[in-house]
């Protein structure tokens, strides 16, 4: 009997190993879904669904189901141009506040550096109804 390791001896087949580089890429090719095409809106879709955005962040149901219809376009466009447009205005909106916040922090940034300097007393400190 031969030795596992000797040249004539016959090698157990390891599943996925038995294939050329290029049968692994195409058979891993089928099993994947196609690549889903990225919906191009048309200028007159995208205001009607600002317009809809604008009244109503969640569209759902018959609603969806008729903005879907009207604009030629699937309830799961519409749905997925929500969803997308939810995050769009939440991740503005919290920029609007971090820069809000920014301007108030630059605004006091030069008065509180004097303040230190020059060991002065913060605004709550000062007695404003004294004569001194």
């Amino acid at each position: 009997m031969l030795g596992p390791f000797h040249p004539g001896a016959e090698r157990p087949r390891q599943e996925g190993n038995d294939a050329s580089p290029e049968s692994f890429l195409l058979h891993n090719a089928l099993a994947r879904k196609p690549k889903r095409i990225r919906t191009a809106f048309s200028p007159s879709q995208l205001l009607r669904l600002e317009h809809a955005f604008e009244k109503n962040h969640y569209v759902v149901g018959a609603e969806r189901k008729q903005l879907a219809h009207s604009l030629s376009l699937t309830e799961t466009q519409v749905k997925v141009w929500f969803q997308n447009r939810r995050t769009k205005f939440k991740r503005q909106k919290l920029e609007e506040e971090g820069s809000d916040s920014q301007q108030k922090k630059k605004g006091t940034h030069h008065i509180n550096r004097w303040r230190i300097a020059t060991k002065q007393a913060s605004p709550e400190e000062i007695d404003v109804t004294s004569d001194d």
